[in-house]
């Protein structure tokens, strides 16, 4: 009977051990009416902004530990939204930081941008709304809101930096000097890799021209390879040089990520002639406020160019017109780089010292920043 027992002992034991094996991986249901989520602790705050301490840290976000019925690694993002709009105003992407600690920090600089990219206007007072949600697994599963603190800001204006490019070579009114007020392309409000520009060239013969990225440099410089736009950077060594086959006017246009070009003729006969009446910027960024124009320098090589260098604007907007009169005026709403339309908006403008370019065959703009 003992041995009949024993046997009896063995058998259930294996089943038992069988079942575990093949249940090693448990599934653990996380209850939502047990779980809480993280507590923001750093009230609300006002933030000085100073330009000139833009790397010092300014704010630290502190919540505390989300709270699950089980035991398991906790992910935290950070979402930013204008104040007071219940974050349906927000970045296009919402999201600031994903974070396992329980604190995140800001310097100056990225406060001001993040007041800034929620549409808050340089010298105007408005708030950030912040909170941390929490979320368990790697799809962001059992995710729980925080409540919100709010940040009071006046954002300083800000001059974001973007790449440009600017033409060299014998075709071109630079020729092949890499810093002789070399004419810029205009960067596409809307694309940052994309340029145009639209204007006179030299043609035929060994006239040739590239672009230049930094006035002064020779690299890093785009041309072309086996046809095709490139750069130095890109290719390890210079590209060849573009050209038009006669003298004459052309439209260029260059997407840098997609390294794409084309170059059409421009017809130009029946562009206005500015010559007598000249070109000049006008407004309260502008040295003589709205009272005053700026006057601009033509080109000698294209005279449907024109230019000033070195001008130091304030925070404000301005325009172009022509005969210092309101009869002809051109603007846009978009800042550094653009296309005015007559009676347009007003250009925005950070302060700070700037190369302005303005074009009045397509009545494009580009501000160059100065360091």
């Amino acid at each position: 009977m003992k041995k009949i027992s024993i046997i009896l002992f063995a058998f259930v034991a294996a089943i038992c051990f069988n079942a575990c094996v093949e249940d090693e991986d448990p599934t653990f249901v996380i209850q939502e009416s047990q779980s809480e989520g993280p507590l923001i602790v750093t009230a609300n705050s006002t933030i000085n902004l100073i330009k000139d301490l833009a790397e010092e840290q300014a704010f630290t976000l502190v919540w505390e530990d989300a709270g699950y019925n089980i035991n398991t690694p906790i992910t935290y993002t950070i979402e930013a939204g204008l104040g007071g709009t219940n974050f349906e105003t927000t970045l296009e992407n919402p999201v600031i930081a994903t974070t396992s600690d329980r604190f995140y920090n800001w310097t100056i600089g990225e406060i001001n941008n993040l007041a800034i990219g929620l549409g808050i206007e340089p010298e105007n007072e408005g708030a950030i709304d912040l909170r941390v949600i929490s979320s368990v697994g790697t799809n962001g599963g059992n995710a729980i809101k925080s409540n919100v603190t709010s940040l009071t800001v006046t954002p300083y204006a800000t001059v974001i930096p973007q790449k440009d490019l600017f033409f060299v070579g014998s075709a071109t009114a630079a020729g092949w000097e890499n810093n002789n007020n070399n004419p810029p392309l205009v960067r596409n409000p809307a694309d940052q890799n994309v340029f145009k520009f639209t204007g006179k060239f030299l043609g035929g013969g060994d006239n040739a021209f590239k672009f230049l990225e930094i006035l002064g440099s020779w690299q890093p410089q785009w041309g072309l390879s086996s046809g095709s736009l490139t750069s130095s950077d890109i290719l390890g060594s210079d590209p060849d040089t573009f050209s038009v086959a006669a003298d004459g006017y052309y439209t260029i246009d260059v997407n840098i990520q997609d390294l794409t070009y084309t170059i059409n003729s421009f017809d130009a006969t029946g562009a206005t002639d500015y010559t007598a009446d000249g070109v000049g910027i006008i407004g309260d960024a502008t040295p003589g406020g709205w009272d005053n124009d700026t006057d601009l320098t033509q080109s000698t090589f294209d005279p449907h160019l024109w230019y000033i260098n070195g001008i130091v604007l304030e925070n404000g907007e301005a325009k172009f017109r022509t005969n210092n009169d309101w009869a002809v005026n051109w603007g846009s709403d978009t800042a550094i780089t653009g296309y005015g339309t007559d009676g347009g908006s007003n250009i925005p403008v950070a302060a700070g010292t700037y190369n302005v370019w303005f074009n009045d065959l397509d009545k494009s703009y580009v501000f160059i920043i100065q360091n």
